[in-house]
């Protein structure tokens, strides 16, 4: 533990019986906190512990870890709310949001080895403390116990789902789609969609299994998959429009050769000119300070913004119009606050 303390690791390391404390110290938004405390009221805290409980001691650091990173909860609290709103079996749906929260967790330990991630949050990133092979192999140790509970709690169709759902987000990140400034905003989206089906999809599909709610298992998918598009081009926007609030490298998707939305359309707006310096700086991991600069400048002078804006609000729009017909109205409020706290977080950026 002082041999950890010396090389950046927090002063009190995250366990089971602290983990809730840790986690409200990082939290400061109104609205993550009120997401935040749904969580623990409802029971599904309580359903996450149980499940890491059933994880090997040895890896809950990285786990625990990056939980008390990425602290919003908006993911299990929409699922608990889905649930709850049409008539699904509550320890079932506790337990389905919770491996769902678990899940997500998981996938932001392997992320930031993928993406070579140093900072996330303004912390270090897991890898980046424990190491690349104790951070995935913690990660791979978890995922196998999720299955294994999914096909004990809900079945082996369930499991498989589960399985099938994470394969094909592990497959999106080797899409071409992704590697190409020939990309387009439809492209990008339908692969967004892909990267989101263990958290989108899976979930309302296991909820819902052999309930004859294919209408509604529709509906709310898609829903899901708008609020996670709309998060998705925020979070690629910060990579363009840098600050230090983030705690991250200025244009990491561009150095690392990934194609974003917001760097679709602002190439879309560009000059052939500028369309050749930004293909030149692409896939460039060691950008000159000179490319560092005119990068920008440019996107000051040309990212543009309302379009942008335009289709984050979009899917928060279409998002809030499919909770509208499926939660309970005590959810569809932390809906809405989750949609304007990042619509403001968007605007704000946006107005750099």
């Amino acid at each position: 533990m002082q041999e950890r303390a010396r090389v950046g690791f927090p002063a009190q390391e995250p366990n089971l019986n602290n983990l809730d404390v840790i986690t409200r110290e990082r939290i400061f938004e109104p609205t993550i906190r009120n997401l935040y405390t749904e969580f623990v009221r409802n029971g599904t805290y309580q359903k996450l512990l149980e499940i890491i409980n059933h994880i090997p001691p040895e890896h809950h650091p990285p786990i625990l870890y990056t939980l008390t990173t990425h602290v919003t909860k908006e993911k299990p609290v929409f699922i608990y709310g889905i649930g709850t709103g049409n008539s699904a079996d509550e320890d079932t749906t506790r337990f389905v949001a919770a491996s769902t929260d678990l899940l997500w967790c998981l996938s932001l330990m392997v992320d930031d080895i993928i993406d070579k991630d140093y900072m996330r949050a303004n912390r270090k990133t897991t890898w980046n403390l424990y190491g690349q092979e104790e951070t995935y192999r913690s990660a791979q140790v978890a995922f196998g116990i999720i299955q294994d509970l999914m096909a004990e709690i809900l079945s082996p169709t369930a499991a498989q789902l589960l399985v099938e759902t994470v394969n094909d987000s592990l497959k999106s990140l080797e899409d071409p789609v992704l590697r190409s400034m020939d990309s387009n905003v439809d492209d990008i989206i339908h692969n967004i969609d892909r990267r989101a089906r263990f958290h989108c999809e899976y979930p309302i599909r296991a909820l819902f299994a052999g309930n004859e709610k294919e209408e509604i298992i529709s509906i709310v998918t898609d829903g899901l998959f708008c609020v996670n598009r709309a998060g998705q081009i925020l979070n690629d926007v910060k990579d363009l429009v840098p600050s230090t609030v983030y705690g991250r490298e200025p244009f990491t998707d561009i150095r690392s050769g990934t194609t974003t939305i917001p760097l679709v359309m602002l190439q879309n707006v560009s000059t052939s000119e500028e369309k050749q310096i930004l293909r030149e700086c692409f896939n460039c991991p060691t950008l000159t300070p000179k490319q560092v600069s005119w990068l920008r400048d440019f996107v000051t002078r040309k990212l543009p913004r309302e379009q942008i804006y335009s289709l984050v609000s979009q899917n928060y729009k279409q998002f809030l119009e499919t909770m509208e017909k499926v939660v309970p109205s005590q959810y569809l409020v932390l809906c809405q606050g989750w949609v304007d706290y990042k619509l403001t977080q968007t605007n704000k950026l946006l107005s750099n």
